[in-house]
């Protein structure tokens, strides 16, 4: 049994000598993993279309124990696309977040539409601190972890529920960030993803000192 359907490489590891298991979020079946076989190959067509951060679309063959990539041709290489070395490390920032939050094969276009539209605008904007919080906030809240009627009343949350409503990723100068509210909201998001996962954030430390 064969299906196509588009999505965004979350995670990529060598596996065997020539192969990589890879994880993407899907808009029609959410994050699954499948194996791309032979794209080490320095002959292999696919290799250029498998990098983390790729918007792919993809023919994929159900396997017994695990799915078998057969065709991916590239819609967009945020990953490596015309992008400086800080901003790959931002895209990497939240496909990490993404790929810890998220289950396997549990449907969310929302989240698919979410993650497309971050990389989107990470490629054009400046103010990554701003899109990374709205980005964090809209996930958690998407996935059921988090809502600003959930917390308790502090000087964050009237900020947080800005936020949260926003309805794209560009500020127009209608929401600031000072440094110190920016360092707390990071600070609290990054916890909160790190306590619901119980693992640590590879990239966190290395962003935030760069977007503060």
């Amino acid at each position: 049994m064969y299906f196509k359907t588009e999505g965004i490489i979350l995670l990529q590891k060598n596996l065997g000598e020539a192969d990589k298991l890879l994880t993407l979020y899907t808009k029609d079946h959410g994050k699954l993993t499948c194996i791309a076989k032979g794209v080490r190959r320095p002959t292999s067509k696919k290799s250029g279309h498998v990098e983390l951060g790729n918007w792919c679309e993809v023919f994929i063959a159900k396997g017994k124990n695990i799915d078998l990539l057969t065709e991916v041709e590239v819609k967009k290489a945020f990953g490596i696309e015309n992008l400086t070395p800080e901003k790959v490390n931002y895209i990497y920032h939240l496909l990490e977040i993404v790929n810890l939050l998220t289950p396997i094969n549990q449907k969310s276009s929302k989240v698919f539409y979410l993650l497309l539209n971050f990389l989107q605008k990470v490629s054009t904007l400046d103010n990554f601190s701003y899109i990374s919080n709205v980005f964090k906030i809209k996930l958690l809240k998407n996935l059921g972890y988090l809502a600003s009627s959930q917390l308790v009343s502090s000087p964050l949350k009237q900020l947080f529920i800005e936020l949260e409503n926003a309805n794209d990723y560009n500020t127009n100068g209608k929401i600031k960030l000072n440094r110190a509210n920016n360092l707390k909201l990071l600070s609290f998001l990054d916890s909160m993803i790190e306590n619901l996962t119980e693992r640590k954030l590879k990239t966190a430390r290395f962003i935030n000192a760069k977007v503060l």
